[in-house]
């Protein structure tokens, strides 16, 4: 199993656990369940614990795609830096679930903890939904605004366009070439004569 396949398979579990996670913890507060508040706080470490292989596999599948057709090479640099901040928000998440759970005998701390994991996870969610997205319109021309494609199309016109260019200029010096080669055989030719 490469990077790109570990990082394909795993990375839509940190979006589905914060948010599920996040749901269950609000219903657990407001049905003042400890169950499902429990429950919620494991959810959201799992979800933090996903997080470290999805983010240590995306440089490897950056290497393996950033020059494959068809890949925006912009929207590999967006989605990277939006990781970067979901990584963040989701391990602050984690930790402070981890702590709720340590906790858990103690009210006070609980009070104070849980809100702020509640508020976190949807940080979370949304972070996670924003890296996600990112990460599908590396690939995915579909999801691209027609503004983006358009940019990517021109981008890639103008490429190929200079590469033309280039290899119309290395036929003319070929050419040129050629027709020195010839000009001096008949010279050579007119000096025997």
């Amino acid at each position: 199993m490469n990077a790109a396949q570990i990082h394909l398979a795993l990375n839509h579990a940190p979006l589905f656990l914060s948010v599920i996670g996040g749901g269950i913890l609000l219903l657990g507060m407001f049905r003042k369940n400890d169950s499902y508040v429990s429950l919620s706080l494991y959810f959201l470490i799992a979800a933090a614990l996903f997080t470290v292989p999805v983010f240590q596999t995306g440089e490897g599948t950056e290497e393996l795609v950033e020059k494959a057709a068809g890949v925006n090479e912009n929207a590999i640099e967006a989605h990277e830096n939006m990781a970067k901040t979901a990584l963040v928000v989701i391990m602050i998440t984690g930790a402070l679930a981890l702590a709720a759970v340590l906790f858990r005998k103690s009210v006070s701390i609980r009070r104070l903890l849980l809100p702020a994991t509640l508020l976190l996870s949807l940080a979370s969610f949304v972070t996670m939904a924003q890296t996600a997205h990112l990460g599908g319109l590396i690939r995915h021309t579909e999801l691209q605004t027609n503004a983006q494609a358009g940019t990517d199309a021109v981008e890639k016109e103008k490429d190929n366009k200079e590469k033309k260019e280039e290899n119309e200029g290395k036929k003319d010096l070929s050419a040129d070439s050629s027709m020195q080669k010839k000009a001096g055989t008949v010279s050579e030719k007119d000096d025997d004569d």
